[in-house]
């Protein structure tokens, strides 16, 4: 037989299974994008500062909860005040963005108002949690001063609006941009609170009745 024949031949010896792992070997490994991980990290996060509290909660409860490796953790993040603070600057990135979206596709400015006051609603409705370890964290000096710019880009946002609708007619004159802004902010803080000492307290229903006592002081 020759060499090309026997090299040819596909007898049982040469028909043996792979080896556990050789595809693995082959091909490598595919591994979550860091962004996909930050989002894994985040909401075991969120879990652990929402059901234990930020203080009580550590950063070895962080790893258990999402899964990955303390290595993987601290690769992202380097304290558990880096971790929530990402938590804030996540939710309110998000939070602005549909802001930003109802403000540029709706001419009657009331209307954005009572859209954008109920995405506030539904935001927070969604997140208990957050809204349970934020209660918590406020007393931290660095979330303090991320907390104030949020809410201070929140009555911008809010005075924009306001004073385009005075402007085309959607809303009406009156108390200063800031201080209509400050009373709406105020407003959905106070629902927020009662919510969060009282969870049987109905978020929606008491906001929907909130927004018709609103809307008569706004309403030209």
């Amino acid at each position: 037989m020759s060499e090309d024949t026997a090299t040819s031949d596909p007898s049982p010896s040469r028909s043996r299974p792979e080896p556990p792992g050789a595809s693995l070997e082959r091909e490598p490994r595919r591994h979550k994008p860091a962004e996909a991980r930050r989002e894994q990290i985040l909401t075991a996060a969120l879990s652990c500062f929402g059901e234990k509290g930020y203080h009580a909660s550590t950063m070895d409860d962080i790893v258990r909860a999402s899964g990955l490796s303390k290595g993987s953790l601290y690769w992202h993040f380097s304290s558990k005040e880096e971790v929530f603070l990402a938590l804030v600057d996540s939710f309110t990135d998000e939070f602005y963005v549909e802001w930003d979206n109802i403000a540029d596709s709706v001419e009657d400015k009331l209307e954005v108002l009572k859209r954008e006051c109920g995405v506030s609603v539904r935001r927070f409705s969604e997140k208990r949690l957050f809204l349970l370890a934020w209660a918590e964290f406020v007393t931290h000096p660095a979330a303090r001063e991320r907390m104030r710019d949020a809410y201070a880009i929140a009555r911008e946002k809010l005075e924009v609006i306001i004073r385009a609708g005075r402007a085309n007619g959607s809303l009406a004159r009156g108390p200063s941009e800031d201080g209509v802004a400050s009373a709406l902010v105020a407003a959905l803080e106070g629902l927020f609170l009662q919510w969060l000492v009282d969870p049987e307290f109905d978020l929606e229903a008491h906001f929907a009745m909130s927004w018709e006592l609103l809307e008569k002081g706004l309403r030209p």
